[in-house]
């Protein structure tokens, strides 16, 4: 007999009757496809044993309203789980979830295809998504889920990413030291390792899970529905999200920036013969001045698309408190006037506040603005002015800012598309980019689970003195899923607007999601199934 799961939802009956009512009604899905069927045979059994008149209601939504004798009434979730069809539903539900993200993939492709959308518009497409859909998109995520009572009573979500996020640094840090890949290759191979899909794809896998045969298995307690598996798995996963996007757009962003030791090979060289020129010619007296030259001209003659913008900032108010620094020192301090001092003290704290805000602007993306002002939102009384449906200000201001966010995971999308037509239509492929892109994929969709799957099977025996998250069959399968599913597809997004990568990202996105996702996260979804059924 296969193995069945029921979930009892209300019963008045002797235990060993409920027991073979159980029996009866997994025969029956074995042997029938009809519900009528179904119910038929359960009927027969149990007027053959119990004696007439027993009335049997089988189907997937129904209502009832029924009066019983005593000792004879039973209401349960039974499914027919063996192996087989339990590997096709999960089969079922992982395509889908794909098809949903390859389908915008495949019209961005073909209007790319059709001359609608050429590379610079590509470009400048990134670029406001990254300024402004991304930013509403993350401001509406975190503030409507956030709140003081999630964060406490969710505490292991914001340990579980940590803890995931160090093991996967380590992990790459480890294994493409043994490769031997540059240092910038290692830099996007730990970027394509760490940050993982935490929205569109567990989100499309929960909300298949629970309409699927699959579902009964994950409901927590008798009065559990599939509504609220759908949504439990999905306020999981954007709790997770929250700090995945606040790690992705600050060190994530920082990781696929171009660094100046990147090009030090080629670059290098050619600078050094410049100081040594003007040097040779040039008086001592004068050396300070020509020294600054070469710097000012190497900065004026670099591409605005290889560097950070906060670059030229840096350098500009690095220098700033030298000058103040010197000058103060040149002043024969028995002419200062005491009036000054307060004056130069304003002066000295302006400096330092603006540096500090430089130096905090200097790792900030407009994302990561959008994420801590949600935050701020989400954990203070605005969010009861932005949220309450009754105000002014949510059909207003918040439903806009919803609306604009909804627009930014399509474009990622159709951007990645159009980027894939590029590629391929182009001839050229950058030398060396096999290694990085091939450990990027093997270490993100077949080492990572490796690690995320012991650690929640040990969660779940032993959380649950801890909390009773641990005792919630939704929350052990999204743990599983977030931890091994591929790189994120925004990280396109990213390396367009920094000009670098783009070609080895979207050589990762093109394996990760047409060739390995399918089969990897069946398993991988079938294997939390299993850990779950006989753990819980």
């Amino acid at each position: 007999m296969a193995d069945s799961k029921a979930v009892i939802k209300s019963v008045d009956m002797s235990e060993e009757m409920q027991q073979e009512a159980i029996e009866v009604s997994t025969q029956a899905l074995e042997k029938y496809n009809i519900e009528k069927d179904i119910a038929a045979h359960i009927k027969r059994e149990f007027d053959k044993k119990y004696g007439p008149t027993w009335h049997c209601v089988v189907g997937r939504n129904f209502g009832s309203f029924v009066t019983h004798g005593c000792l004879s009434f039973t209401y349960f979730f039974a499914s027919k789980c063996n192996g087989r069809i339990l590997m096709w539903n999960l089969i079922l539900a992982s395509i889908q979830a794909i098809i949903q993200v390859m389908t915008v993939v495949i019209l961005g492709f073909i209007f790319a295809k059709a001359g609608h959308f050429n590379m610079d518009k590509q470009k400048w497409l990134s670029k406001l998504n990254l300024m402004y859909f991304t930013p509403c998109l993350l401001f509406s995520n975190v503030a409507s889920t956030i709140s003081f009572e999630k964060f406490i009573g969710l505490w292991p979500i914001p340990v579980f990413y940590y803890v995931y996020s160090l093991l996967f640094y380590a992990m790459t840090q480890l294994s493409t030291r043994a490769l031997g890949l540059k240092a910038d290759h290692r830099r996007f191979v730990l970027a394509c390792v760490m940050f993982q899909n935490t929205n569109s794809l567990p989100l499309a896998i929960i909300s298949s899970l629970s309409v699927s045969e699959a579902a009964n298995i994950l409901f927590w307690g008798s009065d559990d529905t599939q509504e609220a598996v759908a949504a439990r798995g999905t306020s999981y996963t954007l709790f997770f999200a929250i700090f995945g996007n606040l790690l992705r757009w600050s060190y994530g962003y920082q990781l696929l920036q171009k660094h100046q030791t990147d090009d030090i090979v080629e670059e290098y060289p050619q600078q050094q013969d410049q100081p040594q020129d003007s040097s040779s010619t040039t008086a001592p007296s004068e050396r300070s001045i020509s020294s600054s030259a070469p710097s000012q001209s190497v900065k004026q003659q670099q591409p605005a698309s290889e560097t950070s913008p906060l670059l030229p900032k840096h350098l500009h108010n690095n220098n700033t408190p030298v000058v103040i620094n010197c000058h103060d020192q040149q002043q024969d301090p028995s002419q200062v006037s005491p009036a000054s001092i307060p004056h130069n003290s304003i002066r000295k704290l302006g400096i330092a506040t603006k540096q500090l805000a430089l130096w905090f602007n200097s790792f900030m993306t407009p994302p990561l603005y959008a994420a801590v002002l949600a935050l701020i939102v989400g954990l203070t009384p605005l969010k009861q002015v932005l949220y309450d449906k009754q105000s002014f200000l949510y059909p207003s201001f918040t439903k806009a800012i919803e609306m604009c966010g909804k627009a930014a995971v399509p474009i990622v999308l159709s951007c990645l598309g159009a980027q894939l037509a590029s590629i391929s239509a182009s001839q050229h492929h950058t030398p060396g980019i096999q290694k990085p892109v091939a450990a990027a994929v093997v270490i993100r969709m077949l080492m990572a689970p490796l690690v995320v799957v012991p650690l929640v099977v040990l969660f779940v025996k032993v959380g649950s003195a801890y909390s009773i998250l641990a005792t919630d069959p939704v929350f052990s399968v999204m743990l599983i899923v977030l931890g091994c599913t591929p790189t994120a597809i925004n990280l396109i997004q990213i390396s367009q607007v920094n000009a670098i990568f783009e070609e080895e990202m979207l050589h990762v996105l093109f394996w990760s999601y047409g060739v390995v996702c399918v089969p990897v996260v069946t398993l991988i979804v079938f294997l939390a199934l299993n850990v779950v059924d006989r753990l819980l």
